[in-house]
């Protein structure tokens, strides 16, 4: 039986040089070992036009795994949704700012607050089709080669793997036409504890 030789970890795995003990960084539930939670939604849309809808809550620590959703009915080309959050508290903020120097979630000035976004998912898109949608999908942004602190990744980055700093609303809006007479139905993935 060949024997792997290790050359590098994770950095949550957080050891050293090969041969060294293995430290292993606290990490959150939602990092290592936490349960994956589901959200879903439903919205019976009657020519819905130019509106923000609440379509489900994720609560605060949340990291979000996926987001996807389906239209019952081709969306035609002419009516945009854009995907993002909101405050549940109906603060106007998703992430107040840390309490500490230690930020929760990255932004473009750490420690920031970070209001609430419309389309920090997903920009303003026509769908023309009735397949299922994945809205976080990781791409080459969502990466960074130094993270600014364990855990932290930027809302500006798509959102994979965002951790909420507090309990939020996942929000679609509708522009640029009626949405249409049809139901938008999905879920969202999320770890926790």
């Amino acid at each position: 039986m060949a024997k792997t030789t290790i050359a590098n970890y994770s950095i949550e795995l957080n050891q050293g040089p090969p041969g060294n003990p293995q430290t292993y960084a606290p990490l959150r539930p939602n990092q290592l070992g936490g349960r994956v939670r589901m959200e879903m939604f439903t919205y019976v849309a009657a020519s819905d036009a130019t509106s923000s809808i609440a379509l489900c809550k994720i609560p605060k620590g949340a990291r979000l795994i996926d987001i996807a959703f389906a239209a019952s009915a081709t969306l035609g080309g002419t009516a945009t949704l854009s995907f993002g959050l909101a405050g549940a508290d109906g603060s106007g903020n998703i992430d107040d700012g840390p309490p500490t120097a230690t930020p929760v979630n990255a932004s473009d000035s750490i420690g920031a607050v970070v209001s609430d976004s419309t389309t920090c998912l997903s920009a303003a898109y026509a769908y023309t089709a009735t397949t299922l949608n994945h809205l976080l999908v990781p791409g080459a942004a969502n990466y960074a080669a130094s993270p600014a602190a364990e855990g932290v990744i930027s809302i500006a980055n798509g959102g994979w793997l965002y951790m909420t700093a507090k309990d939020v609303y996942l929000t679609t809006t509708v522009a640029a036409a009626a949405l249409g007479t049809q139901v938008l139905q999905g879920y969202v993935l999320y770890a926790l504890d």
